[in-house]
């Protein structure tokens, strides 16, 4: 294992954070993880990973507590951010300050006290306007304020690199899902939120004609690649994060009545925002070569995974069959 042993995890009991952490835990980390609990919470980390944790309640914006908490560890792993193109829609001034506030108070107490790298997340959604699949090296022009917001990471990031010599790591991750979305409610992939409506005797609400696809990854393939990034020796760069295959989100359906023995028709309606991703695809080739990252789980098992959560859990959150009729409130 590479020398970045103590670190910490801003946004750590996310859904990406306390997946990786978990896996980070096993591997003899340590770590201290940071979040403001707004979407993640402590009640979704598992048990056992919790006691092996320094957590600690704070936000991003604070420079004084970002300050402290970075003195005297090896790396930064930089989650804290809305994970959702639609809390920058619903709230654009706490999202994009969160962002990019949030991020440079990074950058800026990661140069002061000399920590050794800093890998953080970005997005797929800054390649959009693209042919895919998407490459890394294309130009940028981001379409909306989440995407401009991670954009505008990866440009100060880079300013940080060439003045001080950081090394700063950006992540851009594909559609990110897995089997403990559930703090976040509406706001959760679509593979989690037609699970849910499916168990809870719903019709799953699909915007547009359903051909529209996504590169599904595993949050526990996802955590896995902030880690290689921590370990790897790398200079200042930016990497996909996805399986290099796009599934439409009418074959999520029919994978999910598949393994449920069930006809999942859902109901089409209009896409309700202007702003739309109709295809979602990573160029995977640099992170396979560099970082040596390959996903490890398919759709179908993951969506098998994603099913088996739900059912545990359905006694827990009896309401997640409902998370998706969230869509319907949106203006247009």
């Amino acid at each position: 294992m590479a020398s970045y042993k103590d670190v910490l995890v801003t946004g750590g009991a996310g859904f990406i954070g306390r997946n990786m952490i978990a896996g980070m835990v096993r591997d003899g980390y340590t770590i201290t993880a940071l979040d403001n609990y707004k979407i993640g919470g402590k009640e979704f980390v598992d048990d056992e990973i919790r006691k092996e944790v320094n957590w600690v309640e704070g936000d991003s914006r604070d420079y004084s507590l970002i300050a402290k908490l970075t003195k005297g560890v090896d790396g930064v792993i930089h989650l804290a951010a809305p994970s959702s193109f639609l809390m920058y829609e619903e709230d654009p001034t706490d999202g994009a300050s969160v962002t990019t506030q949030g991020f440079l108070n990074i950058l800026e107490a990661v140069r002061r006290n000399d920590v050794g790298k800093l890998v953080y997340a970005s997005t797929s959604a800054v390649y959009e306007g693209n042919p895919v699949p998407y490459t890394e090296e294309m130009t940028l022009a981001p379409p909306d304020l989440k995407a401009l917001s991670k954009k505008w990471n990866e440009e100060a990031a880079r300013q940080y690199s060439d003045r001080y010599g950081i090394t700063a790591v950006g992540l851009r991750p594909f559609s990110v899902y897995g089997h403990d979305e559930f703090s976040k409610g509406g706001y959760a992939n679509v593979i989690s939120l037609f699970v849910w409506a499916a168990l809870s005797g719903q019709t799953p609400v699909l915007w547009g004609n359903g051909q529209q696809t996504r590169d599904f990854i595993y949050v526990t393939d996802a955590g896995r690649a902030f880690q290689l990034a921590l370990e790897a020796d790398l200079k200042t760069d930016e990497f996909n994060v996805g399986t290099g295959l796009e599934t439409t989100f009418n074959r999520t359906l029919d994978l999910i009545g598949s393994e449920l023995g069930v006809d999942l028709t859902p109901r089409y309606v209009p896409t309700p925002i202007a702003i739309y991703a109709e295809r979602l695809w990573a160029d995977t080739r640099k992170a396979e070569n560099i970082l040596g990252f390959h996903p490890s789980v398919t759709v179908e098992e993951g969506i098998r995974r994603v099913i088996a959560s739900a059912k545990e859990a359905r006694d827990r959150w009896p309401e997640l069959g409902t998370r998706q009729m969230y869509f319907e409130t949106l203006p247009s």
